[in-house]
């Protein structure tokens, strides 16, 4: 018979499916993003037991896109469209047993992004993906998804303010496994080309 945790292990999930793309190698983690997060508890027991919510990083050499068109060109005029991510906001729901200590806490994870058409842009329009993973206390990858933007730029407006779809995370917890067992990361799907361009511009700039 499993361990409490290998029960739960298979519950984790996401709210919804996006389209798979091409993992990121790689890459290394940035510090804490510039991001915000709130609790609150759904049981209206007395003195429920409510947890915070986990570590979450955006992820350096993926927090930003900048999306050529095809081609080998590599100017400014080649741009077709920037995006990069600027925030990201959790809001936690404790669902646990008082007497065992084990149930589950809720995630629902927000990312928030800044878009700019570029000069090579002629349709308006765009698409990129970025990806939410969660790892262990040992860095092992409990879950990793990505999910699609589309944008649009209408009329004459060249940057957009975007906010993604709420993607909700059913966590496991026991007693030996809280939420600081757990760590949340964020960031944009990379071609190994558009890495190395961000690894070599952060190398020239230090940002």
């Amino acid at each position: 018979m499993g361990s409490a945790f290998d029960r739960f292990k298979g519950r984790f999930r996401g709210s919804f499916r996006g389209m798979k793309t091409a993992l990121v190698p790689t890459l290394l983690a940035a510090g804490l993003a510039a991001c915000s997060a709130y609790e609150y508890v759904s049981d209206k027991i007395s003195d429920p037991i409510v947890l915070r919510c986990p570590d979450y990083l955006v992820i350096a050499d993926a927090a930003n896109l900048v999306r050529f068109r095809d081609g080998p060109g590599r100017d400014l005029i080649d741009v077709d469209f920037v995006t990069e991510i600027i925030r990201v906001q959790l809001a936690c729901t404790s669902n646990i047993d008082k007497r065992t200590r084990v149930g589950t806490l809720e995630v629902e994870v927000f990312v928030f992004f800044r878009a700019e058409r570029g000069p090579a842009n002629r349709s308006r329009k765009g698409r990129f993906d970025y990806f939410i993973s969660v790892v262990d206390r040992d860095n092992k990858i409990l879950y990793r998804e990505a999910f699609a933007i589309n944008i649009g730029f209408p009329g004459n407006k060249t940057r957009l303010l975007l906010r993604s779809e709420s993607v909700t995370l059913e966590i496991p917890i026991t007693p030996k496994r809280a939420s600081r067992s757990y760590r949340i990361f964020a960031g944009l799907e990379l071609s190994r080309d558009e890495l190395e361009f961000n690894r070599r511009r952060r190398e020239r700039t230090g940002k």
